[in-house]
């Protein structure tokens, strides 16, 4: 499980605005090289647990998976699928049909 980063911590404090100040310390631009980095890999982790997520609800509930939640795809009747279709292809005709 990813624990979510602390945004309360508090970053390294900067020098006033003076005439002779050369930049930033490295041990700021470490500090900010380190917290970029931990972003980025704790976005990586939530985009590849949410594809994992997908994938494994595809596998288990099919390509329908993907346009309906779990508990509305078992409570789905033949009838609500020749329904679905027949919206869709109406929809679709319309769509295709205007083309002249």
């Amino acid at each position: 499980m990813i624990t979510p980063i602390d945004n309360n911590v508090p970053a390294p404090q900067q020098p006033a605005a003076t005439p002779g100040w050369d930049g930033l310390t490295l041990e700021q631009l470490r500090f900010r090289r380190a917290m970029a980095l931990v972003r980025r890999e704790v976005g990586r982790e939530r985009v590849s647990g949410m594809l994992d997520n997908v994938k494994s609800n595809v596998q288990q509930n099919g390509v329908r998976s993907l346009l309906f939640t779990p508990n509305t795809v078992k409570g789905l009747k033949w009838v609500d699928y020749a329904l679905l279709g027949f919206k869709s292809f109406r929809l679709l005709s319309k769509l295709f049909g205007k083309k002249k």
